[in-house]
């Protein structure tokens, strides 16, 4: 239907600005009633969680179960994601989601008896939410943001009392400005989703029961939740130790509550960008009495396929596993690796095992692998600390770091209280991590058979990086160059020593002095100069002048 305006009936007014005013409110009273909810939408940040709340007074013997919230999301480019909404006590259900594209959406949910539902739209805008953490695009060995943007993972693991209502929230907040100040981007959470009710573990702790012999809880997820909120506020994302079915915890063995809990509970945390999935753990394939007698690894990849089907998302997911090889690793389902084990400081023999369980196209999460002060975890000096944290990265696997006394519930990792962390370990562990965000990290890949020492990370024909915990000599089979050479003092990485161009697999020794070492090859034409980050800086102002050694902190 066309609209026509004479424009010689506003002869009267006295400027184009007047009748470019009026024609507006002319033209948007014809708009339709739809261009009029677009336009009085709500704007929900790209990554970040649209909510709408539903009102249905029809009374249900079981809200969780006897009906449900189907939702229908549009997204600007017209395709369509069918998802759910929950219940959320009282006559209150809700329909949450988490938009990754630009523009307007349009959502219409409807209830699968016939009550009335709700429909609208919604604006997704920019925001400084970096993505939903995923696999790096670019490069799938490393994690990274879906949207392509690049991190670092610097996990910390802490106890079951985290989300307790009975752990002060003060004291909650004084351990999160600490995590924040230190750097780290990621907690691993022991008793989440469920309570670990065991001695010394979460017994006595009040966490959320997402899902108990009760059911499902409404109240229990809101207590969640507001926790939820701060974490993705601060930036912090979170591995679930126990994930879905967790040891010595009160989860529903039923298939089809199963089914229940899973839906529900993605439908409440599935829109948060900051969370990865775990079907089950610790352990659960070694302590089945521990789990109910229900996770066995059919069990797991039965439950594990289904979360991913059900998962609209997208989020990864995985299965903590015992001491060793990961038996799930190529299952259609897993998309990174968790791993336990490894827990000396034989650096090759680590590499070696990290290698093995990498897949090409899932990240690697160094889960229970780097603990020290936990009994089973023979990692005692300050060098201990560095040296593994170096040959870790160099695996292409993620760390998750603790500080223990005793077993994964004791020190400061079971307290969160600060007077008892080790300050010393901390800062040598971040020292590393800050090195490799000073290089494309993420742009290399595990390289063990071009090196004849030490351990190797590279882009072929663009970057070589290798560390010798020893020092020593190296040789390296690189593509034909040339390529810059510098020497960088593990130590103290700032010491970064240039030491002129170099075409093939030379011999190259490690400065005197020192302990363990850093060679970082780039080659000529790397024009980008964020790929290389301050070294090619260094390089430049090295090469008519050798750097000075600096006394290592």
């Amino acid at each position: 239907m066309g609209i026509l305006i004479d424009i010689s009936k506003f002869s009267g007014l006295k400027n184009k600005a007047q009748i470019s005013v009026l024609l507006f409110f002319v033209l948007f009273s014809f708009l339709p009633s739809k261009s009029f909810e677009a336009l009085a939408g709500v704007s929900v940040g790209r990554w970040a969680r649209f909510e709408a709340s539903v009102k249905n007074t029809k009374n249900y013997r079981n809200p969780y179960g006897d009906v449900t919230l189907n939702v229908t999301y549009e997204s600007p480019d017209g395709s369509r994601i069918k998802f759910w909404g929950f219940y959320d006590g009282g006559q209150r259900w809700k329909i949450r989601f988490m938009p990754e594209e630009i523009g307007t959406w349009k959502y219409n949910a409807v209830f699968s008896d016939g009550s009335d539902g709700i429909s609208g739209t919604f604006e997704c805008v920019r925001s400084d939410i970096p993505g939903m953490i995923s696999m790096d695009e670019a490069n799938p060995m490393w994690f990274g943001y879906k949207g392509g943007k690049h991190v670092l993972i610097r996990s910390f693991h802490v106890g079951d009392r985290f989300f307790a209502e009975n752990w002060p929230s003060a004291k909650r907040k004084v351990f999160l400005d600490w995590v924040q100040t230190q750097g780290y981007n990621m907690l691993s959470v022991a008793s989440h989703y469920l309570n670990r009710d065991a001695e010394g573990r979460g017994r006595g702790w009040r966490t959320p029961e997402l899902s108990a012999r009760g059911g499902l809880n409404a109240m229990e997820y809101q207590k969640l939740e507001a926790i939820m909120n701060d974490l993705a506020a601060r930036r912090i994302m979170v591995y679930p130790f126990a994930g879905f079915f967790g040891q010595s915890s009160d989860f529903p063995t039923n298939h089809l509550q199963q089914e229940q809990y899973i839906k529900y509970t993605l439908a409440r945390l599935g829109p948060y960008w900051n969370i990865l999935l775990n079907v089950a753990g610790p352990e659960p394939t070694i302590k089945p009495d521990e789990f109910q007698n229900a996770m066995s690894a059919a069990d797991i990849n039965r439950l594990g396929r289904r979360i991913k089907e059900l998962d609209v998302f997208g989020h990864l997911i995985s299965i903590h596993n015992p001491s060793g090889d990961d038996p799930f690793k190529n299952e259609d389902w897993l998309s990174f690796v968790t791993l336990q084990g490894w827990k000396d400081t034989n650096f090759s023999r680590i590499n070696k095992g990290l290698l093995k369980n990498h897949h090409d196209f899932k990240p690697l999460y160094a889960q229970e692998v780097f603990w020290p002060g936990n009994k089973y975890h023979n990692i005692h000096s300050n060098v201990d600390i560095r040296k593994k944290a170096f040959v870790i990265m160099m695996s292409a696997a993620a760390i998750n770091y603790a500080d223990m006394d005793g077993n994964s519930s004791s020190g400061f990792s079971g307290s969160m209280d600060l007077s008892e962390k080790r300050q010393v370990n901390h800062d040598i562990v971040r020292k590393v991590w800050d090195f490799f965000e000073t290089i494309p990290f993420y742009r290399m890949s595990p390289n063990q058979q071009i090196v004849d020492n030490g351990f190797c990370l590279a882009e072929p024909g663009k970057q070589y990086l290798v560390y010798l915990p020893d020092g020593g000599v190296v040789n390296v089979a690189v593509k034909a160059g040339p390529y810059k050479v510098i020497w960088i003092d593990a130590q103290n990485t700032s010491d970064r020593r240039y030491a002129g161009m170099m075409d093939d697999r030379k011999e190259l020794s490690a400065p005197g002095g020192g302990d363990d070492w850093l060679l970082y090859l780039t080659a000529e034409d790397m024009s980008d100069a964020s790929r290389v980050g301050p070294l090619r800086r260094i390089a430049a102002r090295a090469a008519s002048r050798q750097v000075g050694s600096s006394k290592p902190q």
